[in-house]
């Protein structure tokens, strides 16, 4: 997966495009597909949450190497502990997953709701977790185990009825010295071609004849491979398999559709194919210190928030050295599962949210029936669904019709005054005809409101995103506001109010000492808020990993009053020259009870 030393790993590589400003490059990640919808795809609409598997040697050492634990995803300790290929292969000779069960695992995905899984076929560590003849380096000859795993994972699925596909690491092999990334032991490039056709070109021949159909080739970190290496890859797996899908990050634009940056969720939602990979805990492969896991409730609000933006959600577990899935990663399975379940219709083959942002929660669509998942309950029941414009013929909540009526703006959905059980409410509204709404900006009195970057109006401003990596390596985006060229440059949101209400505003930014006690302005409707904005601690450089360390801090910066319904307009910018390099992630008005 990502990661951010990946830009010095390349550095000796020729015509790399010049680094963002957290390390890394377009180029490197295959970014900026656009994505089509096609009949090969079509499967992919109805499926809308899946399994990812990161499992390898890198399980076996779970993040630690001769008694030293090297934070940052626990797949890349070859690289991080810089580890000679001579002494890495000795953890092939230990690995022995006694434990692992294909069809155990296959069911715990299919209990979870899950509707297909993506396995590491070979990461970038370089060693096959399949039989291969290409390279004795693999899971059947060089370990005491000597079964091919995913021969008995492609099987479980088949008898389950769940899609199977593979990662495959194209350009990065730490263990070949003319593959990309092993710099630590490889002072000079070698013969990238030689490579690819030796050993990439025959495993991913393996991969799509032997093992039946598959759902996906899902490649990672393209680099430095060219238009015509991406092309025909994407040939060969598309010859062998019509009906499997290629990703984006084959690189060069191609692909069937778009992966998301790690751990990227939209705000907004996405035309066209396109997925969000994210993870249980921080790492990707197993990592025995790290037991941040996401609770059940989050991962169920994360698939939401996915699916309402037309995208497919594949959530990562990371099994141990001996084939075991961490209990925790068990749990949450399990739970999410049931919910999935309760509201399948809601999930697998939905459609996206008609609406702008709604400040209690995302909404799902199918035919005529929308689905409102209430993250926020709010306050006596009294569910305000702004920007719908259809006729309502009958609102639910946990299987009972509940009141429902027409007001300005929208509608109004009479809840129960105590939230109910479960991880996520979900109202269906069942609709006269087709969803026809307003995308426009509303701000509810009730519930926290938060004004996304994506929709303010910019004057000489740029929106532009920010990224980086935690201490196990969990990604961070964010789409902020940047670039300021002074006293004339602002953002601007324009939204609409259905009742009086008054807010407290908070500011997320990130700033360096530079910009320490820049002057800003805040307008509400005319009426001038003057404020600081104070160093986050943000830094140019760091030590474990490259690019800046952002450090975003919520600051109130006033409070404001719209005493009556309709159209307003805040607006924010710098008084001056300084402040040009702070960061703004959001404004979020928070109701003042």
């Amino acid at each position: 997966m990502r990661y951010l030393l990946v830009a010095v790993a390349l550095a000796a590589v020729a015509q790399q495009p010049p680094p963002k400003l957290d390390g890394t490059s377009d180029k490197m990640w295959g970014e900026g597909v656009k994505s089509a919808a096609t009949t090969r795809g079509a499967w992919m609409k109805d499926s809308r949450f899946a399994m990812f598997i990161h499992w390898g040697l890198f399980s076996e050492l779970g993040g630690a190497w001769k008694g030293k634990t090297y934070y940052g995803i626990s797949e890349w300790i070859m690289r991080r502990a810089g580890i000679p290929v001579s002494e890495y292969e000795g953890v092939a000779a230990q690995f022995n997953p006694s434990q692992f069960n294909a069809r155990e695992w296959v069911r715990a995905a299919k209990a979870a709701g899950m509707r297909d899984i993506t396995i590491t076929a070979k990461h970038h560590e370089g060693f096959a977790m399949f039989a291969s003849a290409a390279s004795r380096y693999n899971i059947v000859d060089a370990t005491p185990f000597h079964r091919d795993a995913l021969k008995e994972l492609a099987e479980a699925c088949k008898a389950e009825g769940l899609r199977f596909g593979f990662y495959y690491s194209q350009t990065q092999d730490w263990h070949e010295r003319d593959a990309v990334g092993n710099t630590w032991e490889f002072k000079t490039p070698g013969d990238f071609p030689r490579y690819l056709h030796e050993k990439a070109i025959p495993q991913i021949k393996e991969l799509t004849s032997n093992y039946g159909p598959i759902a996906t080739i899902w490649f990672d970190t393209p680099g430095p491979i060219t238009l015509p290496q991406s092309r025909d890859l994407v040939e060969m797996v598309h010859k062998a398999q019509p009906r499997a899908l290629v990703n984006s990050r084959i690189g060069n634009g191609l692909g069937d559709y778009d992966t998301l940056g790690d751990m990227e969720i939209p705000r907004l939602p996405r035309a066209g194919l396109w997925e969000s990979v994210d993870t249980h805990n921080d790492s990707w492969g197993y990592a025995t210190n790290d037991t941040n896991f996401k609770s059940a409730r989050e991962i169920a609000e994360r698939l939401v928030r996915v699916v309402s933006k037309g995208g497919v959600y594949m959530l990562n577990i990371g099994p141990d050295g001996k084939g075991r899935i961490p209990d925790a990663s068990l749990r949450m399975l399990s739970e999410v599962g049931q919910w999935v379940k309760q509201h399948e219709q809601a999930i697998h083959g939905s459609g996206a949210t008609p609406f702008g942002p709604l400040p209690w929660g995302e909404c799902t669509t199918r035919g005529n029936t929308l689905f409102l998942h209430v993250f926020d309950w709010p306050r006596g029941g009294r569910l305000i669904v702004p920007g719908l414009q259809s006729k309502v013929l009958r609102a639910r909540s946990g299987g009972v019709n509940v009141p429902v009526k027409a007001i300005p703006g929208g509608v109004m959905v009479q809840l129960a005054a105590a939230q109910p059980a479960g991880l996520i409410p979900v109202v269906e509204l069942e609709l006269a005809g087709e969803a026809k709404a307003t995308r426009d900006l509303t701000v509810l009195a009730a519930h926290k409101n938060r004004l996304d970057t994506g929709l303010a109006k910019l004057t000489s401003c740029q929106l532009k995103q920010v990224r980086w990596m935690e201490k196990f390596g969990e990604w961070k985006h964010e789409d902020c506001l940047s670039g300021w060229a002074g006293g004339g440059s602002s953002a601007a949101w324009e939204f609409k109010t259905l009742e009086p209400a008054a807010f407290r505003v908070d500011l997320e930014y990130t700033a360096s000492a530079a910009d320490d006690y820049s002057e800003w302005q805040m307008s509400v409707d005319g009426k001038r808020i003057t404020f600081p904005v104070i160093d986050t601690g943000e830094r140019d450089k760091r030590a474990a990993f490259a690019g800046a360390l952002p450090r975003f801090r919520t600051v109130s910066v006033g409070t404001i009053a719209l005493s009556a319904s309709g159209l307003h307009k805040i607006v924010i910018g710098p008084t001056g020259s300084a402040g040009k390099g702070v960061r703004i992630a959001s404004m979020t008005l928070v109701p003042l009870r």
